[in-house]
């Protein structure tokens, strides 16, 4: 396999996510929102830095979604085609639905996977057949362990419990159409693998040494947002009144203002036609989205804030993210503490906020306690403190 006729990706897109539960019930996990782009995006940006502009989608849960924002892919630099994968059975059951549209070498990437043009590079690099691996994994045990001998895959395990091999599978393969006859007995790409391997295929490792991160769970896409953000080191300043500080890289957006006397030390952006403060002080690794207002003497640290969000006076939000269309009242607090949250199902205590889905709704001097999740929909009247997961819809007196 050489290199340097690969110009064709397949990313795997359909899943909804729901482990990122209630970000992705209006939306599937790959079109998160992180430094206010969707995860997807940075997926294909980092593809076409490599040149790689053939792009097939397997779209499934939301599928509009993906379609509606990529369309042709000529605003990205790429030419994108699109695959239903009517059940979200496995990543083998996805790429099988794109094996119509496969050119005899094609890289296979997660859509839902952060990744910077070097790790592609990486991959790229090699010469034959090749999976990327990474030590790195975020501690997530949901990620099959790769058993790897002088460079060569020896096979996926089905778990890393107790297993001795540092490397763990990124989802992203160097691949040619070999592997299409495995995939129609096997749901999942790597158990394809595996077979292919018994029949004596030659399968490489190589680790990846750029940036890669994956969204398994809420709390996860702080780290993605931290990657995505450290990554910008431009200043916009937009429209700034008397008295504001700017301090690191800030990104406004277009017909957004920064109210007197704020405080905003970067890395952070900020969407278009957003009024800021004021007296809003925003300290690093925040993203704001569209049409976002933040009442004056707000504090907000380490948050992803959605589009057409509104946060009353005097709020306080710490390690938190909302999805769209939310109404915070005055004197809001999420602020950042020990919790116990499922991680690949058991009970794991993280440093986190609350996460707030779609459409809810919250009166003044309301408190959400760390690791809580609101389901789209939820009206909280005034005064409530909330200390555990509310499903969606619900309403709170």
């Amino acid at each position: 396999m050489e290199n340097n006729t690969v110009k064709q990706a397949i990313v795997l897109a359909a899943g909804r996510g729901e482990r990122l539960y209630p970000l992705t019930t209006l939306r599937p996990k790959v079109m998160l929102p992180i430094g206010n782009k969707p995860i997807l995006q940075y997926v294909v940006e980092a593809l076409v830095a490599n040149d790689i502009r053939n792009i097939v989608i397997v779209v499934g849960y939301q599928q509009e979604k993906v379609q509606d924002y990529f369309m042709s892919g000529d605003n990205f630099g790429a030419s994108i085609q699109y695959v239903m994968q009517t059940k979200q059975l496995g990543t083998g059951s996805a790429l099988l639905a794109a094996s119509n549209h496969l050119e005899n070498q094609f890289l296979v990437v997660q859509g839902h996977n952060w990744m910077a043009a070097d790790t592609i590079k990486d991959l790229l690099s090699a010469n034959m057949p090749t999976i990327l691996v990474t030590n790195k994994a975020q501690g997530h045990t949901r990620h099959r362990s790769v058993s790897v001998q002088d460079g060569k895959v020896m096979s996926f395990l089905e778990s890393p419990t107790g297993t001795i091999t540092p490397w763990v599978n990124t989802g992203t393969y160097l691949l040619d159409k070999s592997i299409v006859e495995h995939l129609e007995t096997e749901l999942d790409l790597p158990d394809a693998i595996n077979n292919l391997i018994n029949t004596g295929a030659i399968i490489n490792a190589q680790p990846a040494s750029g940036i890669w991160g994956d969204a398994v769970y809420p709390w996860d896409l702080h780290t993605l947002n931290g990657l995505a953000l450290s990554d910008m080191n431009d200043t916009t300043p937009g429209n700034l009144e008397q008295g504001v500080v700017i301090k690191g890289s800030v990104k406004i957006g277009k017909d957004s203002i920064i109210r007197a006397n704020s405080y905003i030390v970067g890395p952070v952006t900020i969407g278009e036609g957003c009024e800021i403060g004021p007296s809003v002080t925003i300290f690093p690794y925040t993203s704001i989205g569209n049409n976002v207002v933040i009442e004056p003497f707000t504090y907000i640290r380490n948050c992803i804030i959605g589009n057409s969000v509104h946060i009353g006076t005097h709020s306080h939000l710490t390690d938190s993210v909302t999805a769209d269309a939310i109404t915070l009242g005055p004197r809001f607090t999420a602020k950042s503490d020990f919790a116990s949250v499922v991680n690949d199902d058991h009970l794991t205590d993280i440093t986190t906020g609350c996460v707030i889905g779609d459409n809810v709704s919250i009166g003044a001097n309301v408190s959400i306690k760390a690791g809580v999740l609101l389901g789209q929909g939820t009206k909280i009247r005034e005064g409530n403190t909330v200390a555990e997961d509310i499903p969606e819809l619900s309403n709170i007196i």
